[in-house]
Order: C-alpha cells, then structure tokens, then sequence
C-alpha cells in the first residue's frame, strides 16, 4: 500500500535505485547472424521478484516474547510520532537503517532520508500488542490522527510490522500484511498505511 506522500530526496532515491536495474548491455551483436549464434538448452525462467515484496528473512509472526528495551524504543518512536515531531521521531531510527511501507525496501542513508520515510506516514500509532520473532518485534499498531498529517478512513484500523532494534535505535521496519499468512481469508483491507 502505497504512502500519501513522499518527499522529493526519498523519491529521488528511490527513482535512481529502480532506474539502475534497467542500466546494463545484453543487446544483439550485429555481427553475428542468428544461423552461426550456438544454441544453448533452454533455462528454467525464474519467476520476478515481486519488488513490493519482504525480504525473505523477515518474519510474518511471533514465535515468542518482545525483547522489552525494543518495546520501549518502539513505544517512545510512536509517541514522538503522535505529537507530530517528525524531526524527532526521525532520531529513533540509524543510520543506516532500511525501511518499506508499500514500496520496494529503501535504504535510509541520511538526516534528510529518515525524516522523510517518518514524514510521509500518514497516521500515527499506538501499540496494541507486541511479539518477538528472532532479532525483530512483530508489532500490532491502531492508527491514530497525528498533527500534520493526513490519515483519513485510517482512524482506528489496525496495521502490523516487523521492526529490528539495535543499540537502542530502529535499523529495520517493514509493514507487514494486514492478516498474518497463516490467517489470511480475504485480501487485506487497503486502509492507509501506518
């Protein structure tokens, strides 16, 4: 699902890292004529990475307890967010950190970068319930309004994420699908994203 809005410097980068994907050579050689080119047996096509997708490394659910000092980072993060202090809530997050929330993963370098992925959520957030999967924290969130921002319809729905915290700051933080996979029977609602 995508975000309502996002600024310039994440779109830039986000344009300049799909744009290198289509960079490179594999044209025909005008020399050679297809009767003298060998044939090669077939190749399996392998399916394409859906570029939305999560990476295969981050879970879907929790398999146990949250580690409480990520709780603790992640609940300070989301009411920073609440009041509406970007800047703030941006600090929560490392440098480097990666992000996705409807958009292919985004590797978040910069100052300018981790305010604009925290700017452009549109709700904010209080934590309804919390779990861990290895090193991450499966997250149950219900979307509040936050000062300049637009959440919409969002109020009050529910949105999960797998959030990884090191060294008292957010590195990684996916928005998981609305149902985790094992309860999923219907698509799931394209309320905002958090």
């Amino acid at each position: 699902m995508p975000t309502r809005r996002a600024p310039v410097a994440l779109l830039a980068t986000l344009l300049l890292g799909l744009g290198a994907g289509a960079c490179g050579g594999g044209g025909d050689d005008p020399g050679r004529s297809a009767r003298t080119t060998p044939t090669q047996p077939a190749q399996p096509v392998q399916p394409a990475r859906d570029p939305l997708a999560l990476p295969p490394q981050v879970p879907q659910v929790a398999t146990g307890p949250a580690d409480p000092a990520a709780v603790r980072v992640i609940r300070r993060w989301l009411a920073t967010l609440r009041r509406g202090d970007t800047h703030g809530a941006a600090r929560f997050f490392a440098i480097p950190s990666r992000f996705q929330n409807g958009t292919p993963v985004l590797t978040v370098r910069n100052e300018v970068e981790r305010i604009a992925v925290n700017a452009a959520l549109p709700c904010g957030a209080r934590m309804a319930h919390a779990g861990g999967a290895g090193a991450y924290t499966i997250v149950l969130y219900v979307l509040v309004r936050r000062p300049g921002a637009d959440c919409g319809s969002g109020v009050g729905a529910h949105a999960r994420g797998a959030v990884r915290v090191a060294r008292g700051h957010i590195t990684e933080w996916y928005r998981l699908p609305d149902a985790p996979p094992h309860r999923r029977r219907t698509p799931p609602a394209t309320g905002p994203t958090v």
